[in-house]
C-alpha cells in the first residue's frame, strides 16, 4: 500500500471543518432520535463499548434484549460525576 500527501490551503481546511462541524450539529440537535444504541453512546462518550457493558452506574434502559442510553441522560451523568 502507498501513502499518499496532501497540501491543503487554510480556506479549504477551515470549509472542511465548518461542513464537519455542522454535519456532527444536525445529528445531536434534535433532528435524529435521542435514543443511542450502546455503540452509539461509546462513540459519543468517547469511551470503550466494554466500559458501558461493565459501569453499572452509566444510566440505561433495556427493552427485549437492547440496551439504550438517552443523550440527556448521559449528559447529566457525567456533568455531576465531574463535581
Amino acid at each position: 500500500m502507498t501513502s499518499a500527501e496532501i497540501t491543503l490551503s487554510a480556506e479549504t481546511l477551515e470549509a472542511i471543518a465548518r461542513r464537519a462541524a455542522e454535519l456532527v450539529l444536525a445529528q445531536t440537535s434534535g433532528r435524529g432520535s435521542p435514543w443511542l444504541t450502546r455503540r452509539e453512546a461509546a462513540a459519543y462518550l468517547g469511551l470503550p463499548v466494554s466500559r458501558l457493558e461493565k459501569d453499572r452506574q452509566i444510566p440505561c434502559h433495556r427493552d427485549r434484549g437492547r440496551v439504550l442510553y438517552h443523550h440527556d441522560e448521559l449528559d447529566a451523568h457525567f456533568l455531576t460525576r465531574g463535581r
